[in-house]
């Protein structure tokens, strides 16, 4: 039985949503009634419907996209800030992209055999850094992770694999190893339906981590690392993951960073270079892919054997029906090499966009005192509402609940796209212009939320 507690705090969320964020959902709907309805066919023979902005059955279904924006099956257009969850770097329909895909579908899209084309882009991605011996393509950047653990087992006769706090990489057993994303966990956690027999999980960016790193050497195949979480996008952890790698070395175990959501963004060498990082493995996603289904693991030549045959004693499979997709490739290819081209002068400006787009939200959040703050390294960020401190626990969490909710509606309304606690992506596409206008949204929305009484007052000085 629900507490009486509980039950007043819900109602009382639900009373402040009963204002400018409930009228927005009403224009929202009344604007989108097309996805809403198909909506309702789609939850009765597909379970992956994606809702947004933390509201139960809010689902836009899209069809048609270019450059910076997506346009739904209404007719209504939305500035996208997910961009295919990071995966669109050029953004939307880009032509360099476009054009390869549609020459490759004349030639055809499956051979069921290897085509030239792979070892071009093989070769783009083992130019984007020095840990990229050799190339071993999969289909996406879960399977990747999945692949970089089953070489780093068979290279080392060792079973556990560690992973950090705050972490995502995939939809696997590993996929998320803590629910506190904004904060490193003083300790290890461990969430059910992880199997202690293979997997553990250590605190982000703490020593204690290095110390059961050596102290488990000896059962411990390698760990797996977002050198920037994409959850809680930082560089504030760039010594401890030098002396991470170091650790690693020391004490022979591998280490894996997952550049699902970095690679190729960050930089061409994603946070290889942008932190000056020599891992043993990286894995990549879609991006590789110009956002199509692609994935690969690349590192060090005498690991990467496993999967090449020249391991003595020891192989391990990394064959993939459809890895190599002549489509994806092709995408891949357009991709890859616009990125390398002209990544001394597209790199800064993904960068610069994202630093206006966050400084100018956490400014006017700071004059505010709004409790809510744009994590953000590069063109990756993330908006945290953070729980009111001075209050009880589960009014803190069921209020902070209610703002997001609230914001993320009021944005969507507003014709800004985002995941509520999801994150949030730029792609060249995405100019001064269309920047200066998702921080206006954010801005007028977080005024609406704060007006609505979610936000709670700020200290009396």
């Amino acid at each position: 039985m629900t507490a009486p507690a509980e039950l007043s705090t819900t109602s009382i969320v639900r009373e402040r949503l009963n204002t400018k964020a409930e009228q927005a959902l009403t224009d929202l709907e009344s604007r989108t009634s097309h996805s809403w309805r198909n909506a309702l066919d789609h939850t009765k023979v597909l379970p992956d419907s994606v809702d947004l902005a933390g509201a139960p059955s809010l689902s836009l279904f899209i069809r048609s996209s270019s450059g910076p924006h997506v346009t739904d099956i209404d007719g209504t257009r939305f500035l996208d800030l997910c961009m295919g969850f990071g995966a669109l770097i050029l953004g939307h329909t880009h032509s360099a992209v476009h054009n390869a895909i549609v020459e490759q579908a004349s030639r055809g899209w499956q051979f069921g055999l290897p085509n030239v084309d792979q070892t071009e882009f093989a070769q783009l991605i083992q130019f984007a850094g020095p840990a990229n011996e050799r190339v071993a393509l999969c289909t996406s950047g879960k399977d990747a992770v999945f692949l970089a653990m089953r070489a780093a087992r068979t290279f080392t006769g060792k079973n556990i694999i560690a992973s950090f706090t705050g972490s995502c990489h995939g939809a696997y057993e590993h996929r998320v190893t803590s629910h506190d994303v904004n904060t490193p966990s003083p300790a290890p956690s461990r969430m059910s339906g992880m199997n202690p027999q293979t997997n553990v999980v250590l605190p982000y960016g703490h020593a204690a981590a290095l110390d059961q790193i050596l102290r488990r050497k000896h059962d411990l195949a390698a760990v797996i690392v977002e050198p920037i979480r994409s959850s809680n996008p930082s560089a504030a952890h760039t010594d401890w993951l030098h002396q991470l790698a170091q650790t690693c070395r020391d004490a022979g175990v591998i280490m894996i960073l997952d550049e699902t959501y970095t690679g190729f963004r960050l930089a061409y060498g994603g946070a290889q270079e942008l932190l000056s990082l020599v891992p043993d493995l990286v894995t990549y996603g879609d991006i590789i892919g110009g956002g199509l289904s692609q994935g690969a693991v690349a590192g060090r030549a005498d690991i990467m054997g496993m999967f090449f045959g020249t391991a003595t004693g020891r192989t391990a499979s990394a064959d993939g029906t459809f890895a190599g997709n002549p489509l994806s490739i092709s995408a891949g290819i357009a991709t890859l090499r616009y990125l390398r081209e002209h990544r001394a002068t597209l790199y800064p400006t993904l960068n610069e966009g994202g630093l206006r787009l966050a400084k100018g939200f956490n400014a006017f959040a700071a004059a505010e005192q709004l409790p809510v703050e744009m994590k953000q390294v590069g063109s990756m960020f993330r908006i945290v509402f953070h729980r009111d401190q001075n209050h009880n626990h589960k009014i803190s969490a069921c209020t902070q609940s209610a703002a997001e909710a609230a914001f993320y509606i009021l944005a969507l309304n507003r014709g800004v796209l985002m995941h509520a606690a999801q994150r949030g992506f730029l792609s060249l596409a995405h100019n001064r212009e269309t920047i200066d206008e998702a921080l206006d949204v954010f801005v007028e929305s977080l005024r609406d939320v704060r007006d609505d009484g979610l936000f709670p007052a700020p200290p009396k000085n």
